[in-house]
């Protein structure tokens, strides 16, 4: 019998070592919330990078969307079902082997056997079942039925986390220029409004729908595509999509009427979407969690700095060129990178490579394979979970949709700063196209010094903080910057508001601009950690209903500006952002006290508590 054992066992270790060979893994507390699929040894540290990161933001939501299944509501809480023994006072504690005294119950007996053994189930097998030996051909013939297990194997070449640091790299700035680009593309033909109004005979808001439905296509887009790069990887939809990007933004150029200019902006933005949406996650993909903050930061700065850059670079070609050399422009940079991207970009999405792998194998050997620990995801299930999920949030998570509006706020903003500037310094202080695009320089040194801000300062607060908590700090940790940013945004704007005279020195309002960068990137990344913090494997649904708001306020925002300005004039108007920043700032103080409390109430997010074992 023991030596029957023994060869069983022996086989069964052989047959395991034969069939599959994985990374060692380690399964600490939380490790599991940011590897969805076979990580290396030294991931372990996963956990704890996960919380100290403040830049890796996007890249984590990606990785732990895995998390959960492909439902569009969390399953329902399991209730804690506790022994009797711990109900009620000690003194009236039961047992069943000793009863409480004066108890009407009858004392419990053991027959003997177990409950188990009375099932009709265990009475219907046979007596020689679990006697004698095991027959060696039937179990190799059951193992033979089951579906060989892939998974990387340690040091595996084709693992997009091994590859060399060059290419890495490589890819990712590819990537962050790209980014880049299609943040200039955004923001730069809000330059071009008053040619278009003379050229096709439109008023300034059909003249403005350039930059609008552009940023509308971002809203789609965050709906759509980003859910088809889980299925069908990363690589072909990068290379179609900015492809894409690029054919939309050069055949801009030769647009005869403003309707063909609308349409083939909106298509723009929709396929440009693509690019910024997935970019983070391509990120995490190969970059384990000790090097992605650095990484994440560049894509922040260039996605930032490039809508706050294009109504500079734009204004003075618009001055010398006319609004199609934006076209020229967006295409004369874009198109090498989409060759370049097409050359040498690599697939990064695991999942996918590991299917590909098995299927090969699987016309190799003869004998199925498959993915070890996953399910295939239907398309149609996949697009279904993108597109509505994250409006269930937004209806049943109060902390998504108050977050999602404030960001919205200052998104809006921000688009409404590329149509308000040019009244400002253009219009009032009869300053040259170009040089009245300036001034969002100060927003980009704004920018700059809350990043700043966020490596040297925040970044350390928050360390001590996950030390103090043994590295299980609460999500509402990372609200401190974001109430610093609620304070200094407003603090800008009235300050931009009210100096912005034509009589004051035209430094004093400029430099308000900086106070409204840093506020803006302190709120965006505070909020958005927040939020992933929070929601664990639904933060990127939760992200992307904070896409869909920001790019819909993006989008409106502009539409308005110059009937607000010319109603109000260029302080209630510019004061009118300002206000509307005002009603978030309780929210955020409220969230940071009882924030905790408030997601164990809500579906989401007392599943993603129970996910972190709170």
């Amino acid at each position: 019998m023991y030596r029957s054992s023994y060869r069983v066992s022996r086989f069964q270790d052989l047959e395991s070592q034969r069939r599959r060979t994985v990374w060692p893994t380690t399964y600490r507390d939380g490790i599991q919330i940011s590897t969805p699929w076979p990580l290396p040894y030294d991931a372990a540290a996963e956990t704890n990078q996960r919380l100290t990161s403040v830049f890796d933001t996007e890249g984590r939501a990606a990785r732990m969307s895995a998390m959960v299944e492909s439902s569009l509501f969390p399953p329902p809480l399991q209730t804690r079902n506790r022994h009797s023994a711990w109900v009620g006072k000690s003194a009236q504690r039961q047992t069943w082997l000793a009863p409480v005294a004066a108890s009407d119950m009858k004392e419990r007996v053991w027959s003997g056997e177990f409950d188990v053994e009375r099932r009709p189930s265990w009475q219907s097998r046979g007596s020689d079942r679990w006697s004698g030996e095991l027959d060696m051909e039937d179990f190799e013939q059951d193992v033979k039925k089951e579906p060989y297990p892939v998974d990387w194997e340690e040091d595996d070449v084709e693992n997009p986390l091994n590859f060399s640091t060059g290419r890495k790299w490589f890819n990712a700035m590819m990537l962050a220029f790209a980014c880049f680009m299609v943040s200039i593309a955004s923001s730069g033909f809000s330059q071009g409004t008053e040619q278009l109004k003379a050229e096709f005979a439109i008023s300034q808001t059909t003249a403005l729908l350039t930059t609008s439905t552009f940023v509308l296509g971002f809203a789609v887009g965050a709906l759509i595509l980003s859910p088809l790069s889980e299925v069908y990887g990363r690589r072909d939809l990068y290379v179609m999509t900015f492809g894409a990007f690029v054919a939309f933004s050069g055949v801009v150029g030769f647009s005869s009427s403003m309707t063909v200019v609308i349409v083939l902006r909106f298509f723009g933005g929709l396929a440009g979407s693509f690019t910024q949406a997935v970019a983070p996650a391509v990120v995490a993909d190969m970059f384990n969690a000790q090097d992605r903050g650095l990484v994440m930061s560049i894509f922040t700065l260039a996605g930032l700095v490039g809508q706050n850059l294009g109504p500079i670079v734009c204004g003075f070609l618009v001055k010398a060129y006319g609004w199609r050399a934006i076209a020229i422009l967006i295409t004369g940079a874009s198109g090498p990178t989409w060759v370049v991207l097409t050359l040498t970009f690599p697939e990064t999405y695991a999942p996918v490579l590991l299917q590909r792998r098995a299927k090969k194998l699987t016309a190799e050997t003869g004998k199925q394979h498959q993915v070890a620990n996953m399910s295939p995801k239907p398309i149609a299930q996949q697009l279904r979970v993108g597109a509505l999920r994250p409006w269930i949030m937004l209806v049943y998570e109060p902390i998504v949709t108050l977050l999602s509006l404030f960001l919205s706020i200052v998104h809006g903003t921000l688009f409404l700063l590329f149509a308000a500037y040019p009244i400002v310094f253009q219009q009032v202080r009869g300053w040259p196209q170009g040089v009245a695009s300036l001034p969002f320089l100060a927003i980009i040194i704004g920018i700059m010094i809350s990043l700043v801000y966020v490596a040297l300062v925040d970044q350390k607060r928050y360390a001590k903080v996950v030390a103090k908590y043994d590295g299980n700090a609460p999500p509402e940790a990372r609200l401190p910057p974001a109430m610093l940013g609620a304070a200094a945004l407003p603090i800008g704007l009235f300050w931009f508001a009210w100096t912005n005279a034509p009589e004051l020195p035209f430094m004093i309002c400029v430099s308000a601009g900086t106070l409204f960068g840093f506020g803006m990137v302190l709120l965006y990344m505070s909020l958005t950690n927040y939020i992933v913090d929070a929601y664990l494997g639904y933060a990127a649904s939760a992200l992307a209903a904070s896409t869909v708001l920001r790019s819909i306020a993006g989008a409106v925002f502009p539409l308005f500006t110059a009937d607000l300005y010319s109603k109000l004039g260029i302080h209630w108007a510019s004061s009118v952002p300002g206000f509307l920043a005002l009603v978030f700032i309780p929210c955020l103080f409220m969230f940071y006290k009882w924030g905790d409390k408030l997601r164990g109430m809500t579906k989401f997010g007392a599943e993603a508590a129970s996910m972190a074992g709170k």
